[in-house]
């Protein structure tokens, strides 16, 4: 869904794409869709690279890159993200509408915003709404934010809708700005390709939010070390039962003789040899990237908290600001009693 919402607004000329994400599926995001290379990823996590930050977690980490799309060559980032999930949302429009702005993007057609959310977060968090609130506005809108919800139907331990919340969707909280909800099977990759192509024609039209509502299910526990089926057995005991998306997807391809099952396995141990070997897996990553897609944030790195920096503003522009704030407004009908000063 993520690589063909990136092709698909390269082709409408975006040349910057903003995703804003909590922890699940965070990591095969970074390196199979941003590119991060795999070996550096697992040294994070054996403790080889030392992080000069303030050494958050794995699945708080940002990244950035640049991809080549029909369109041509656009630049993907990924915002960093607390474990307070869905405040990433405004994070990423507030960037998303900076760089608009830098750009002089009124229409929002070349910096495009995509928020991942999952089912119990988007139901549930207020912020979300509060996002919604201000999608529309003329002071914060950003041509519309393409919302993916990754609906594994388990809001950490709680799995039965009657106890999650009073809606019949998750995604009923985005019927206040009537926006499209589009409901589709994680399991058929071909319908999640058609949707996704939907919803960035849709964005592309219209300027307006979208929402992907990708029902599927979480096949581990909430973390490396839990155990899902001690507080959800029945559900887990299905799930075990269940094939892969891939298997699936796999079994499929071959029936309709458009693979043969040897081509279906060269392709799943030459994707693991390319990762046990370090090398980049995602597919357009572009090796020497065109700097004029964004900032350059090298002149700011590598400073301390006593790093010297002027701090001053100049006299008159103070005093300009000043003189604009302390004017009475015009008031309707042309009344000139209202144009003076303090």
């Amino acid at each position: 869904m993520l690589d063909e919402a990136i092709k698909r607004a390269g082709t409408y000329g975006a040349k910057e794409m903003v995703i804003g994400m909590a922890h699940r599926g965070r990591l095969n995001t970074l390196v199979n869709i941003l590119g991060k290379n795999p070996a550096e990823l697992f040294n994070e996590f054996e403790g080889k690279k030392l992080v000069d930050t303030s050494g958050d977690v794995k699945y708080h980490q940002g990244f950035s890159s640049n991809v080549m799309t029909p369109g041509g060559e656009m630049h993907l980032a990924m915002a960093f993200n607390p474990s307070h999930l869905e405040i990433v949302s405004p994070v990423v429009e507030g960037s998303v509408r900076a760089r608009q702005d830098r750009r002089q993007d009124v229409v929002g057609t070349r910096v495009v915003p995509v928020v991942i959310h999952g089912d119990a977060a988007f139901a549930g968090q207020g912020v979300v709404l509060e996002t919604f609130q201000m999608s529309q506005t003329r002071a914060y809108k950003t041509g519309g934010t393409i919302h993916i919800v990754i609906n594994n139907q388990v809001g950490f331990t709680t799995s039965r809708k009657e106890d999650a919340r009073s809606t019949d969707y998750c995604t009923d909280v985005a019927k206040m700005i009537e926006t499209p909800i589009f409901h589709v099977n994680g399991d058929d990759p071909e319908a999640v390709v058609f949707v996704t192509r939907l919803a960035m024609d849709y964005r592309n039209e219209f300027k307006k939010d979208v929402v992907i509502d990708l029902v599927c299910y979480r096949r581990r526990g909430h973390n490396e070390t839990d155990e899902p089926s001690a507080t959800q057995p029945l559900m887990y005991s299905a799930i075990r039962k269940h094939k892969t998306t891939r298997t699936l997807y796999a079994e499929r391809l071959v029936q309709q003789q458009a693979l043969s099952e040897q081509q279906v396995d060269e392709m799943t141990t030459e994707y693991r040899a390319a990762l046990d070997r370090g090398e980049h897996v995602a597919r357009g990553l572009v090796s020497e990237p065109d700097r004029t897609l964004f900032v350059d944030w090298t002149p700011y790195l590598g400073h301390d908290w006593q790093t010297p920096a002027d701090t001053g503003y100049d006299l008159k522009a103070l005093q300009a600001i000043a003189e604009k704030i302390l004017l009475y407004p015009r008031r309707r009908g042309g009344a000139e009693a209202g144009q003076q000063n303090l």
